[in-house]
């Protein structure tokens, strides 16, 4: 909003210059965004007498005049007509710079047909105060010389304010002149506001069908007005804060809003169909062409101002096309309601129009201030456009509503805001805020808040205007104390970070998607159905209305885009929620590990092995890997139960802990990457956060020193069916336990035509024996190997070879 100082000096007297103003608004939360002067006298020009004219000898229009400030005597070559002796006149001495449309113009010391000249005397237009060019500007006899003509026309300043939201009492003069008044200790008071008093009663002037969306509305009939332009005195008021004038009438109630801070309209009352108006919800089909030239087709969410037939407004926001005054106007009904603000709000948003009134009425304007606003609008319509008052004030008005009490204890707003302010000064803040104080004792006292300040609710809300009047300056600065309340290991979020730590320690790219995406990302995962999906009720856009139920479908995205850029070797992974409707599957919100890698296994190599490509045995190791970082140790892989078409076929496994599934790897299908123009196969790890974090540490860590003393291996083989897999074996060799049995390694798996045919195959693992006390002898590994081979034989019913 945009304030100009002399007009704001109307209410409130400034014994202050613009920058100590500007920073006392800014520090009581009023912030000041921009300065701007729009004097155009510049500084240099002073008063001063011409003491003697003479005729220029080389010239029949020229004078050559001795002038003086009061201070020194100089010589001026002068052309205008009315450089006579004894006058008092604008001097521009040698030094002063004239701002001008083709450029800057310094006065100089120079000569004019041979004759020297010491400065320049000024007309009228030279200055900027007006468009007279006739002669020199002369001032009365009386005027004291040397005085800078910047004190005598100081100009004014635009000031450009910063409103919060919560202080829609600022949005007018008189509301920054109560908190001006408030800063500076000085009253701030209205001019005096009163109209000629009319009885006259207009039955059916004003009706309003809803009054939760207009809870008041004041009309006012004003006859025999006579349209035209404007006094200069309002032109100035609305120019200085960049409005243009209109006319007289319109021109008065942009000034009243301004003023007062209530929009105002002022309808011609001849075009309203029964001379009267109406404020109803539209009807469906309904349309209105706007000021603006704009046709808003309405439905029964709108609100509007209608005469007997149609809508003439929409209110709170613009008027109609046809609703406003023209040359050709002689009566007017002046409207000063008050609308809904959530609704005015909902309505400006969704049909794109904001406007002076409407950015008022979103925020909320004073109930009270509608009826001095109506006057005030009548006083200056009389003085601008004549005319006579026709009605007394046609008013609709519902329950005024309640005005907030607060209990306003001393000690408490001391403690708020920090500083030791006396009782005394909490009291004499809150009344020059214009609130009302009563009940004031040692300990407290009761305000009453007005209804132009909606922002005052609580005893926290008067702690805030004691500071910010008092001097947020004055709030000591205390040393912020960080305590540790409990450690990092006990904060809820470090497991979320370890184990993002643990993923890009082990070479990975940390991706971010939107948890908000498109049925059709969503289900990419088939573990979902769209009845899992949890939909959104107002989605900003109709193509992503759905919570992701896991973090596959936007990954696979990432992945497309960056094959299609050229980027193949990749190794991603995101750790974030994930969100289902389905108790039975999962919980509603939920942590999900997705690990992707695709591409060369080694880029960064030159020769034959750097063209090798990742592989089913790269994602387990990478989930083995991050297994032991976590310290877990309770873990298996196994068959899925059934297919699953987020993986190939034969190529995936289930990840379980401690006997329940937490996760599953695999190789992708290849319809997923079917567009893709990679023919690298993509392997991904799709793991449950809540059931790696459990199972995490649970083993301790510990750490032995290197063996001392050497270990050896020994090699078996065997044919076994090819139902038993691997983990079956690992899993019996270590029950087995064997003396000295440190690790078992497979080397080996074969399966030629005749194992085939025989539903067999060849298995060959590398088993260690380590003593850590002694070097073993043969005969004592053989023992244990013989014991393991003969277990093996017997109970997993294979064919030693």
């Amino acid at each position: 909003m945009d304030i100009s100082r002399k007009w704001l000096s109307d209410y409130v007297k400034l014994d202050c210059d613009d920058a100590y103003l500007c920073d006392k608004l800014t520090m009581a939360g009023i912030e000041v965004e921009k300065i701007e002067k729009n004097s155009t006298i510049p500084e240099g020009v002073v008063t001063a007498k011409i003491l003697s004219r003479d005729a220029h000898p080389g010239s029949d229009h020229l004078s050559v005049c001795k002038v003086t400030d009061g201070c020194e005597e100089l010589q001026i070559v002068c052309g205008a007509p009315n450089c006579d002796a004894g006058c008092i006149v604008p001097l521009a001495k040698i030094g002063t710079v004239f701002h001008t449309d083709e450029g800057d113009f310094k006065i100089k010391r120079s000569k004019l047909r041979g004759v020297e000249s010491c400065g320049m005397m000024c007309s009228e237009k030279e200055l900027g105060i007006s468009e007279n060019n006739d002669g020199l500007m002369i001032f009365p006899a009386d005027t004291a010389l040397g005085v800078p003509l910047t004190q005598l026309y100081p100009g004014d300043t635009r000031i450009e304010l910063e409103i919060t939201p919560n202080r829609p009492d600022c949005l007018s003069m008189w509301g920054v002149a109560r908190d001006v008044s408030c800063l500076l200790s000085t009253p701030a008071e209205l001019p005096e506001i009163s109209i000629p008093g009319c009885d006259t009663e207009v039955p059916g002037l004003v009706t309003v069908e809803n009054q939760e969306l207009c809870p008041r509305y004041i009309g006012r009939v004003i006859k025999n007005v006579k349209i035209g332009p404007s006094p200069d005195w309002l032109k100035e008021r609305l120019e200085s804060v960049g409005l243009r004038a209109i006319n007289n009438v319109v021109d008065v109630t942009n000034f009243v809003m301004l003023e007062l801070g209530q929009p105002l309209h002022a309808f011609d009352r001849d075009t309203l169909a029964g001379n009267r108006v109406v404020a109803r919800n539209a009807r469906a089909g309904e349309k209105i062409t706007l000021l603006d030239g704009k046709v808003v087709e309405l439905n029964e969410n709108h609100f509007v101002i209608a005469d007997a037939e149609k809508p003439m407004a929409l209110a709170g926001i613009m008027g109609g096309e046809n609703s406003g005054v023209t040359e050709k106007t002689t009566e007017i009904l002046l409207e000063s309601a008050v609308f809904k603000s959530s609704h005015i709000r909902s309505e400006s948003r969704s049909l794109g129009i904001s406007t002076d009134a409407s950015y008022r009425y979103e925020r909320g304007v004073d109930f009270d201030m509608a009826e001095l606003a109506s006057i005030r609008a009548c006083q200056l319509i009389l003085a601008t456009a004549g005319g006579e008052l026709a009605s007394k004030a046609m008013e609709v008005t519902a329950a005024r509503p309640a005005e907030p009490v607060i209990n306003c204890r001393f000690d408490k707003i001391r403690a708020l805001i920090g500083t030791t302010v006396t009782n005394e000064r909490i009291v004499d803040i809150l009344q020059k805020l214009h609130l009302k104080v009563e009940n004031i004792t040692d300990e407290s006292c009761v305000v009453t808040a007005p209804l132009f300040r909606l922002d005052l609710t609580r005893e926290a809300d008067l702690a805030e205007e004691v500071a910010r009047i008092d001097g947020l300056d004055k709030i000591p600065m205390i040393p912020v104390a960080g305590k540790v309340c409990h450690p990092d290991s006990e904060d809820a979020y470090a497991p979320l970070r370890n184990l993002r730590d643990l993923v890009i320690g082990m070479g990975f790219d940390e991706c971010v998607h939107y948890s908000i995406v498109g049925s059709a990302s969503a289900l990419v995962d088939s573990r979902f159905e769209k009845s899992d999906l949890i939909e959104l009720s107002n989605p900003l856009s109709p193509d992503n209305g759905w919570m992701r139920p896991g973090l596959l479908g936007e990954m696979l995205g990432t992945v497309g885009r960056n094959i299609a850029r050229g980027n193949r070797d990749l190794r991603l992974f995101e750790l974030d929620k994930a969100f289902c409707k389905n108790p039975e599957k999962f919980p509603e919100e939920r942590n999900e590990l997705l690990i992707l890698m695709t591409g060369k296994r080694h880029p960064e190599l030159f020769s034959a092995e750097g063209d090798a490509l990742v592989d089913f045995y790269d994602i387990k190791g990478v989930v083995e890997t991050l297994l032991e970082k976590l310290s877990v140790t309770n873990y298996r892989f196994v068959a899925p139960a059934e297919a699953d078409s987020r993986f190939r076929t034969g190529h995936a496994l289930v990840l379980m802990l401690e006997g329940k599934v937490a996760g599953m790897f695999g190789e992708l299908n290849g319809k997923h990457a079917s567009s893709w123009r990679s023919s690298a196969p993509v392997f991904f790890a799709q793991l449950e956060v809540a059931a790696l974090i459990n199972a995490a540490g649970r083993v301790k860590k510990s750490c032995k020193p290197l063996a001392q003393f050497p270990g050896t291996t020994r090699d078996i083989a065997f044919v076994a069916p090819e139902t038993l897999t691997h983990g079956e074996v690992i899993d019996f060799i270590r029950k087995c336990k064997a003396p000295n049995f440190e690790s078992v390694r497979l080397f080996d798996i074969f399966v030629g035509d005749d194992l085939k045919k025989q539903q067999k195959k060849s298995m060959a693992y590398s088993l260690s024996f380590r003593n850590r006390e002694r070097t073993l002898t043969d005969n004592e590994v053989n023992a244990a190997m013989d014991k393991i081979r003969a277990r093996l034989a017997a109970e997993l019913k294979v064919e030693l070879r």
